[in-house]
């Protein structure tokens, strides 16, 4: 190269080199920048509408980048990153699907709530409603309809099936067909939503005599072969579906944490206006008929809160013509009821009127919500059989001892007395008390011989009944 040529080459970059003062760069309507120490001309992608002039400086590396104003960020197809003065990072996918909203780094990104996952995808098993193969992709591709990032599963790799597969083992029990994005093109050939070639294990598509017009591919499991499989179908069938989106494509539907308590100006919590909810849950009541007489009323209850604080009321669940009904509670048409907030007494609790379901409902101006069904049971223990007959066993021998208890509500407690109560048989490698109430000796001796009784006692009160006492006598040999 010659000297004149060197010498017009620096003028030329001493004149590309201008520096623009800051100030003036809100003033440049081209949002074009003049890079004083590489001699680069960037294209900011300045427009008034999106940007204050804080962010006037954005810059992309890339000498063109182009402007997608309908995502309201700097897109770039061949640039990963567009950095900002901010620190903001808009993140560009050069994978399966286009450009997308900007939420952070790719490490950063969650999938929203229901999504699973995997790499740099996320996926939503739907079960309801089953659809066909068509209405199926629609509803996919809704998640994402302006990046168009999200579709039907296109299956790409053997580790992306073995997670889908991992996913249904969780998810269906049942082993139900789900559809995939796969449609075939040829023979044995099939392609993905994204237009990637469909990805099969070895035998993994299963070999039956179908007719023509089975252009499309479903997940199921096989019954020979005991594992999932993709079964050819016609796409007209309703079934379950598997969608697949970029995870920055549906960054829009991940939760943003707001609660009850987001744009509420007011600085006592327990007063921002909310619906009813259930702080304590009723639970079943047994009422213990053997101690009417020192209480004879019943008590279940719920407890809700919510501004403007709930209201309560108690139902009955009766079937009628074997349809569930609930009828409410009124004090006012049965003296023996009492509701005072979620508390609902009964007192004199009869068993032919008061066995049943109960439910609670709390409701104020938000919404009304209802609890959870508990039933009312009356517990009872009878009386045993006045007198018993002996029981004998060999020496040596082994031998069970049966309790016959009386009739009882719930379940109940047993244990043994030997000659008088409360002298309990102790029980040990030898001798012990079955759960069933039966008295076991591995093998009789002749210090077994005595007077027994068995006692049962109540497992949800502290009452109970004695049996008769009875000789157990040991036979020598």
């Amino acid at each position: 190269m010659g000297w004149l040529q060197l010498f017009g080459f620096m003028c030329t970059a001493g004149i590309s080199i201008t520096q623009i003062e800051s100030y003036m760069l809100n003033d440049n309507p081209n949002g074009t920048i003049i890079n004083t120490t590489k001699g680069f001309t960037y294209n900011t992608n300045y427009d008034s509408k999106y940007y204050s002039p804080n962010y006037n400086t954005n810059f992309n590396t890339n000498r063109n980048p182009n402007y997608n104003s309908n995502f309201k960020t700097n897109y770039n197809p061949t640039s990963i990153t567009n950095y900002g003065n901010s620190g903001n990072i808009n993140y560009n996918n050069s994978g399966t699907y286009g450009g997308y909203y900007s939420y952070g780094t790719l490490d950063e990104l969650e999938c929203p709530e229901y999504w699973f996952h995997f790499q740099k995808s996320c996926y939503r098993f739907i079960r309801s409603p089953l659809k066909s193969y068509l209405d199926a992709r629609k509803l996919c591709q809704a998640y994402s309809p302006e990046t168009g990032g999200s579709d039907l599963v296109s299956i790409g790799s053997t580790e992306e099936h073995g997670f889908l597969i991992n996913q249904l083992n969780k998810l269906d029990p049942q082993h139900r067909r789900w559809y995939i994005g796969a449609h075939q093109q040829s023979a044995s050939y099939y392609t993905n939503p994204d237009g990637t070639q469909f990805v099969s294990a070895e035998n993994s598509i299963l070999a039956v005599d179908l007719p023509y017009g089975k252009d499309y591919l479903a997940y199921n499991f096989s019954r020979t072969l005991l594992r999932w499989s993709f079964e050819p179908v016609s796409g007209a069938e309703l079934l379950l579906y598997i969608c697949e989106a970029n995870i920055g494509a549906v960054q829009r539907l991940v939760s943003q944490g707001r609660d009850y308590k987001y744009g509420v100006d007011v600085e006592d919590p327990q007063r921002i206006p909310r619906g009813p909810y259930f702080i304590k849950q009723p639970t079943d009541a047994i009422f213990d008929t053997s101690k009417r007489k020192l209480y004879n009323d019943i008590t279940i209850s719920c407890l809700a809160s919510g501004y403007p604080t709930p209201t309560y009321k108690w139902y009955k669940e009766d079937y009628e013509n074997d349809r569930l009904v609930a009828h409410e509670i009124d004090p006012l048409q049965d003296s023996r009821y009492t509701v005072s907030g979620g508390t609902f007494i009964i007192h004199n609790p009869q068993q032919k009127l008061d066995h049943a379901t109960y439910h609670c409902k709390a409701t104020n101006k938000y919404g009304t919500i209802i609890s959870e069904s508990v039933q009312l049971n009356f517990g009872f223990i009878l009386e045993f059989v006045l007198k018993r007959s002996p029981e004998s066993g060999d020496l040596n021998w082994g031998k069970a001892v049966y309790c016959d208890p009386p009739n009882h509500f719930p379940s109940v407690k047993y244990s043994w007395s030997r000659d008088y109560f409360p002298n309990f048989v102790e029980e040990d490698a030898r001798v012990f008390v079955s759960h069933d109430g039966a008295l076991y000796f591995s093998a009789l001796e002749t210090i077994d011989r005595a007077n027994y009784s068995c006692s049962v006692s109540s497992e949800f009160s502290d009452s109970g009944r004695n049996g008769p006492f009875f000789p157990l006598r040991v036979n020598p040999h």
